[in-house]
């Protein structure tokens, strides 16, 4: 078995509980999770069984949410289970002023991690030394905000969309927003709606997926997983060398999309359209007539076929 499920998390796992719940399913195969889901989060939860495993670091990293967050209470976790470190009873914002916040909150900003999460400091799991009862400094990282969709107001809770790089804490989000409109903040719910080409909408329940006596065939292949990648598709006598990490030269190529800029990742196909790897672009690539020959246009980077 090779490719994703699609599953849609329930609250109170953890994603390395789902995990555990799909390879008691697929016994004998590779299985792990494409990020992190927080345990009292629900939603889509893509999982990786066989050699689907190999190109996880390759998938759409962009992800889509839908959250509530309630004002007037700050905690250590930045949610509802955490400990309350702070409260507030003036808890009244107006549409403009959440409108307003939400603009600055849009593009690249920088988020410092909670103490309560998988980020590794020093190589050491930020919750692991949470649970230790400590407390680092912990660097900014920059993320990215796409967009940031107001849903409605019902005080104390603000419910919005959000669609935002991977490395993104909603729960952080949430916390710097109460921060900006006054009152404090902290993340009351959360569902991912959208992991990559991954939706709410064709996701799996557990025990649905417990039920269905063909889990292979609703696995969502590697190739259709990839689908942002533009594709370079090779001549049948190249694919022995790109099998075995070899370089691909502008001869071995059949077609490709255009145009491809240098480092770009790409999808390398046979001529019967079956994946073979992912690659990166040596040079930029905008008409390949006029490039040598011989010259070496992509290297692979994982061989996946």
């Amino acid at each position: 078995m090779d490719g994703f499920l699609n599953v849609n998390k329930p609250a109170g796992m953890t994603s390395h509980d789902v995990v555990d719940e799909i390879r008691r399913l697929v016994p004998g195969e590779k299985v792990g999770h494409t990020g992190t889901l927080d345990p009292e989060a629900t939603g889509v939860l893509p999982i990786a069984i066989g050699k689907a495993t190999k190109v996880i670091q390759f998938l759409e990293k962009s992800k889509e949410y839908q959250a509530t967050m309630r004002l007037g209470i700050t905690t250590d976790t930045q949610d509802m289970t955490g400990k309350i470190i702070a409260k507030s009873e003036a808890i009244s914002v107006s549409g403009e002023k959440v409108r307003e916040v939400f603009k600055n909150f849009l593009g690249k900003i920088e988020q410092i991690p909670p103490m309560v999460s998988a980020v590794r400091v020093k190589g050491k799991r930020l919750y692991r030394l949470a649970w230790e009862g400590k407390r680092i400094e912990r660097p900014k990282r920059e993320v990215e905000v796409y967009n940031l969709k107001l849903l409605r107001i019902q005080p104390p809770d603000i419910a919005f969309e959000v669609s935002c790089s991977r490395g993104t804490y909603i729960r952080t989000l949430c916390h710097d927003m109460g921060k900006a409109l006054g009152p404090g903040a902290c993340l009351a719910d959360l569902v991912r709606t959208r992991s990559g080409i991954f939706t709410l909408e064709e996701s799996y329940l557990l025990e649905e997926l417990k039920r269905m006596p063909d889990l292979e065939a609703i696995l969502i292949s590697r190739d259709k997983a990839l689908a942002h990648l533009p594709i370079v598709k090779v001549e049948e006598k190249a694919r022995e060398s790109v099998l075995n990490g070899g370089p691909i030269e502008t001869s071995g190529i059949l077609e490709l999309s255009l145009p491809i800029k240098r480092e770009a990742l790409v999808r390398v196909h046979n001529s019967k359209e079956s994946l073979l790897a992912v690659a990166q672009a040596l040079f930029d690539i905008g008409d390949l007539k006029g490039i040598e020959e011989e010259a070496i246009a992509f290297r692979p980077v994982r061989v996946i076929g």
